[in-house]
């Protein structure tokens, strides 16, 4: 990507840090900022704020070695939740050349995040998935209310839970999205081939009766917003080269 093709692109939507794609880059600084066109929506104060902070970084380094620039992926690090204004972010973008490790980060609440990158890369140290004791708990004891259910079948039901997700291979699930809180958990459904292993194991857990329940339960929260949906959790490192 050139200065004139930077200078023309429209901000990725929505535009949170998370997800802004194209930046323009000064090789000679090290620093990026996010690219930004005139949005045409009448009485756009932040649009216009936006625009003008990417022009005056354009002047500034006028006659610079600038270039465009793409996230990678979507792995993002932070050392806070996103929603903290003053998380440090690190992501992975590429000039087309080489991949950049981008650093985030303001040094108050009352000043913008500057972006500085570096030769690197976010590498994905290790994955694992996991479930919500509690939300299951407290879901399967509705799910056969007025009935109750023994602390020992709710035990063994977890246990049971917890060995057959103990099983997935992280990077076959299907993610859905990404927790709105922590960059590096993302939420998946919980496979066809894991619910009906969980469920070939709940019928000595069971009798007959809340089996029936049980198996209602698990089919109508295998999805992604459901209580056995699956929590990924990424470790993330970001390596400068």
């Amino acid at each position: 990507m050139n200065l004139n093709e930077a200078t023309n692109l429209h901000p990725s939507e929505p535009v949170s840090l998370h997800e802004k794609h194209d930046f323009l880059g000064c090789h000679d600084c090290g620093v990026l900022h996010a690219v930004a066109r005139d949005s045409g929506r009448p009485h756009d104060e932040a649009g216009e704020e936006t625009l003008q902070a990417y022009q005056d970084f354009i002047a500034a380094h006028s006659g610079h070695r600038l270039m465009g620039f793409s996230r990678c992926n979507r792995e993002v690090h932070a050392d806070r939740p996103l929603w903290d204004p003053m998380a440090t972010i690190s992501f992975e973008v590429t000039d087309g050349q080489a991949h950049h490790l981008v650093r985030a980060a303001r040094s108050s609440i009352d000043e913008p995040r500057a972006y500085r990158f570096t030769r690197g890369a976010l590498v994905v140290q290790s994955s694992a998935v996991d479930i919500d004791d509690r939300d299951v708990r407290r879901g399967l004891d509705r799910e056969l209310y007025p009935h109750v259910l023994r602390p020992t079948q709710l035990d063994r039901f977890v246990s049971v839970l917890h060995m057959v997700v103990s099983r997935i291979n992280p990077d076959e699930l299907a993610i859905a999205f990404d927790a709105v809180d922590d960059p590096a958990v993302s939420v998946a459904p919980m496979p066809d081939a894991t619910s009906q292993e969980l469920l070939a194991q709940c019928q000595e857990i069971f009798d007959p009766w809340e089996f029936s329940r049980v198996s209602s339960f698990v089919h109508k929260n295998c999805d992604e917003y459901g209580v056995l949906a699956l929590r990924v959790h990424r470790l993330l490192s970001p390596l400068t080269a």
